[in-house]
């Protein structure tokens, strides 16, 4: 569900490559463009830019002054805000950009000295990002691959977005208006541009640094625009959307995954949706409904294709397992994992003969393969044996000293074949039936024997 957002196309450069034909749930080719946020509804997004140059001591005290009004007019409010922040800015004031992240507002790397990126080459826009990302660090924060253009320059430029993608940034926040406070613009000013500019969904930028007159406005505009019927939605919503969006705050939003580092984008057809975020992605299908992935799982199913895997769209959240673990189902199956085993996926009739078994509480255990193809059939390991499968017989777990027994004599590809029954009680002890035989474990004399027939 990839759309627009204000931003009609993105016109592509001389000699810049067109964009190729998508796969589903795959990096982004661009930085997608936010002029507004996806909101139809009367909301804004408040933002502020923040980089200001080692001045003398009076400018300085003025603009962390500048800074600490923005914060607290905010907090009073409740209002979660973005800021655009240079690396130097981090570099030169690091408590202060810190802070800024503490009380819950989104950072935006704005490059490391706020130069023109279209007058830089490939190599130096990136050294501008990684130089900021530096210093975002070194003071605790990151960006979570969120940027937005010095002066606005090329904000819309394919070749920029191309450039940014290609870093890691492939969320460019730009904005609706400017309310030019940083021109010192009068209240009256500030007050006419509101009127003019203010959409759903809008982003609007302010400044913070002298001679700014916007942090001394903010209340204003806050008034202003819920005196119009506004409300007001931080940039971590702004950039989420539709059954995404739901289940994004119904988890804890930015406290439980991190900001989002994508878009909303399509994940097979244009009515289905996924989201990448910093510790997770939420996929969205009709069939489905939205639920999130996580952790090792989702680094096992990112392995696998994801969507476009035997899997295919996940229909649970994190579900707890045995001994700690974790799964989640899938519209073609399940991934477990347990910090000893990983993660491993289990599918169709071995699953099914796994779960009728007790799964992850049971003797088998945790997966600790996929599922793999042996001779004459499929085949996955636990931790406490093997299931099998074939067109045949079905899925028949072996396990214990029988199965070491049946290993030892080549598996599937042995003489005795596939199994045609699961471990059970006999007489002397434990038998399982294959189809040319059985393997019989004599518990009082602690031998096994094989028959063949």
């Amino acid at each position: 569900m990839v759309v627009a957002v204000a931003v009609a196309g993105l016109t592509l450069a001389s000699g810049v490559t067109a964009r190729p034909a998508a796969a589903a749930d795959t990096t982004p080719y661009r930085a997608q463009v936010f002029t507004r946020g996806y909101d139809t509804s009367k909301v804004v997004s408040l933002t502020f830019d923040l980089d200001w140059r080692t001045g003398t001591a009076a400018e300085n005290a003025i603009s962390k002054a500048n800074l600490e009004t923005v914060l607290r007019v905010f907090a009073a409010n409740g209002i979660t805000g973005g800021f655009g922040v240079t690396g130097r800015f981090a570099e030169q004031n690091p408590a202060e950009a810190k802070n800024i992240a503490t009380q819950g507002h989104k950072v935006f790397n704005h490059s490391y000295s706020h130069p023109d990126f279209m007058t830089l080459t490939q190599a130096q826009r990136w050294s501008q990002l990684d130089q900021a990302e530096a210093a975002f660090k070194a003071a605790g924060i990151a960006s979570a691959g969120w940027f937005r253009a010095p002066y606005r320059s090329g904000y819309i430029d394919s070749g920029l977005n191309r450039d940014l993608a290609l870093r890691g940034y492939y969320i460019n926040l730009d904005w609706t208006f400017d309310t030019t406070g940083y021109k010192e613009a009068s209240w009256a000013t500030v007050s006419a541009r509101i009127d003019q500019y203010t959409v759903p969904g809008a982003i609007i930028v302010m400044h913070v640094s002298i001679p700014s007159t916007d942090p001394g406005n903010l209340q204003l505009v806050i008034d202003k625009l819920r005196g119009m019927g506004y409300g007001f939605v931080s940039p971590f919503q702004a950039v989420t959307r539709g059954p995404v969006r739901e289940k994004y705050l119904a988890i804890g939003g930015p406290g439980s995954f991190g900001a989002a580092t994508t878009g909303d984008l399509d994940a097979t057809t244009s009515d289905t949706a996924v989201q990448w975020f910093q510790s997770a992605r939420i996929y969205y299908s009709p069939a489905s409904a939205a639920h999130f992935v996580g952790g090792g799982v989702l680094t096992k199913y990112k392995s696998m294709g994801t969507v476009t895997s035997l899997l295919k769209f996940p229909v649970s959240d994190s579900l707890p397992a045995a001994g700690g673990g974790r799964y989640y189902d899938f519209q073609g199956g399940s991934i477990y994992w347990l910090s000893a085993t990983g993660a491993h996926e289990v599918h169709g009739s071995i699953r099914a003969k796994w779960l009728s078994l007790g799964s992850t509480g049971a003797f088998l255990g945790y997966p600790i393969s996929d599922e793999i193809a042996v001779t004459v059939g499929r085949s996955s390991q636990f931790q406490g044996g093997n299931v099998y499968w074939s067109s045949g017989p079905g899925a028949h777990e072996v396990h214990g000293s029988i199965l070491k027994k049946y290993l030892s004599l080549g598996g599937t590809g042995s003489r005795l074949g596939v199994p045609v029954s699961d471990e059970y009680t006999v007489t002397v002890g434990r038998r399982s039936d294959f189809q040319h035989g059985a393997i019989i474990w004599d518990k009082p004399a602690k031998t096994i024997s094989v028959i063949y027939y």
